[in-house]
């Protein structure tokens, strides 16, 4: 069972319940792929994706009733394109290019910075 401080806030930070909420599964998307790209060094774009989907389909297998609907899964793969979108900031109207203010070495290569913490994995 679960622990209310006196604020009324649950005492765990991520729960079954939060995560299946966007902005719980949008925040452990962004917590999971940034420790890895900073532990790790590795952040393809495809791996928030990946992670998204993961949870989104983790959320909908533990929350929702336990009828095998296929229309389950498909909500819950549309539901990983959501949180990617959330999570990755792609969902916005107004962005800067990804790549801008990247030095080229020629027209065929780029010289890419090394990447740090707040580097942006998407």
């Amino acid at each position: 069972m679960q622990e209310l401080h006196s604020s009324g806030i649950q005492g765990d930070f991520f729960t079954t319940t939060s995560l299946g909420t966007l902005a719980g599964a949008t925040g452990a998307v962004y917590i999971i792929c940034s420790t890895i790209q900073r532990v790790f060094n590795f952040n393809p774009k495809w791996f928030a994706l990946v992670v998204s989907i993961l949870i989104s389909y983790a959320a909908a297998f533990i929350t929702q009733s336990l009828e095998n609907d296929i229309s389950r899964y498909f909500i819950a793969l549309l539901n990983g394109f959501l949180i990617y979108a959330t999570a990755t900031g792609t969902n916005q109207v107004f962005g800067a290019k990804a790549d801008q203010g990247v030095p080229k070495a020629d027209f065929r290569q780029q010289v890419k910075p090394k990447r740090h913490f707040n580097t942006t994995w998407w």
